[in-house]
């Protein structure tokens, strides 16, 4: 949507399949055509060019292309939005990197969609020296997206989202002193490459707060055990990491709260590692994370955890883990949900989806069992695909 007359035309909104408005003197009317023709035809035959170019100058914010020109827009009509901070790209697929983009040194948030398995950034990267929030988005297929050293250039890099990247390591900015740049206002990434876990790389990342790494190797020679030096980390996700996980607890940051592993076909063991961290409140197990069909938790683990997550695993018996929420989802196999949840004071929620209806006996026994001893029931919330929502949807994580 453009409006002249509001906010200077600071911001330009486009929805797939939707009319935006185009100013024709002081009307606003409504246009199905490309970006650059509508906003500036039939402006463009009352006013000059300079004019026309002027009106795009003033544009902070464009948030989708998804018109009929936008390739022709994307090469060719980019460099008039001199002033542009917020470029979202979305419906608009690319198999290379758009040169244009370049030229919008005031660019703070990018996201693009890409459909390509390789898209590699140019070095010219570092000309978006503003640059706070970088977003890809790929296809279902993996893409991996390779960065040169330039990126390391970004100071005010804040944020960066992308299916899967590798990063250099960083250059030295003096060789006496063997110092390196390094991505200080750094607070998101994900997801990394499982090479990118160098010290070298992790040290020029220290301040993030959110991690994510995607891995496919058998061996990873130990660099997961670098991330100890990231102590300001709190959330933390792995992918496809098969068997790489650190061998100690004393490798992952003291500061770590969210932990997800997704894909990561460890044993159920595995989890008496985690449990002796000592800040960890949220814990989620995602599709088939762990390998066997038996958990029996370490009793004095988990001392902090509120949030247990279970999603599609292959998990046949397990007991009793201290939570505040325990979510099950997709555990086709699981045979029940231990009555000694029942002793736990600060079971505040079960929530059930797709599963089995004897875990929803289960819970409501739980719940029976609680009122018996005095305590506040813990609210039980199923959700089921085949007869809807039972008592409420299911609940979000953080």
């Amino acid at each position: 949507m453009l409006d002249a007359s509001y906010s200077e035309c600071r911001h330009l909104r486009m929805h797939k399949m939707q009319p935006f408005k185009r100013v024709t003197g002081d009307e606003i009317s409504y246009c199905r055509h490309g970006l650059y023709r509508d906003l500036l035809t039939p402006v463009h035959r009352q006013l000059r060019d300079h004019d026309n170019n002027d009106i795009l100058k003033r544009i902070h914010s464009i948030f989708s292309f998804h018109l009929w020109d936008s390739d022709y827009i994307l090469k060719s009509e980019l460099i008039h939005f001199k002033l542009l901070k917020v470029l979202e790209l979305r419906h608009r697929e690319i198999d290379n990197f758009p040169l244009q983009i370049l030229s919008l040194i005031w660019l703070r948030y990018l996201s693009l969609q890409c459909r390509v398995e390789n898209l590699n950034i140019p070095p010219e990267i570092c000309r978006l020296w503003n640059l706070q929030t970088f977003i890809v988005q790929g296809p279902s297929r993996p893409v991996i997206i390779t960065f040169p050293e330039e990126i390391w250039a970004l100071m005010q890099l804040r944020h960066l989202k992308l299916p899967e990247f590798y990063r250099p390591n960083r250059p030295s900015i003096s060789a006496d002193k063997g110092s390196h740049m390094g991505l200080s206002n750094i607070q998101t990434i994900s997801y990394s490459s499982l090479d990118c876990c160098t010290k070298e790389v992790i040290l020029g990342v220290k301040n993030v707060k959110e991690l994510g790494i995607r891995g496919n190797k058998i061996d990873s020679n130990g660099l997961l055990n670098n991330l100890v030096h990231l102590q300001q980390l709190e959330t933390l996700s792995f992918i496809f990491c098969f068997k790489l996980l650190p061998a100690s607890a004393k490798a992952f940051p003291a500061t770590l709260k969210k932990l997800k592993l997704e894909r990561i076909y460890i044993s159920w063991s595995y989890l008496d590692i985690i449990a002796e961290l000592p800040n960890l409140e949220v814990l989620k197990l995602m599709l088939n994370a762990r390998d066997g069909i038996e958990w029996h938790p370490n009793i004095s683990g988990f001392t902090r955890l509120k949030v247990l997550l279970i999603n599609k695993n292959y998990l046949e018996y397990w007991k009793s883990t201290n939570d505040e929420r325990l979510m099950i989802r997709r555990c086709y196999h699981l045979k029940e949900i231990h009555i000694e949840f029942a002793e736990i004071h600060t079971l505040q929620m079960i929530e059930l989806t797709k599963c089995p209806p004897k875990l929803g006996e289960c819970a409501a026994r739980i719940q029976n069992e609680q009122q018996d001893l005095g305590n506040n029931p813990v609210d039980v919330r199923i959700f089921d695909p085949w007869s809807g929502v039972r008592n409420a949807p299911p609940a979000k994580l953080g």
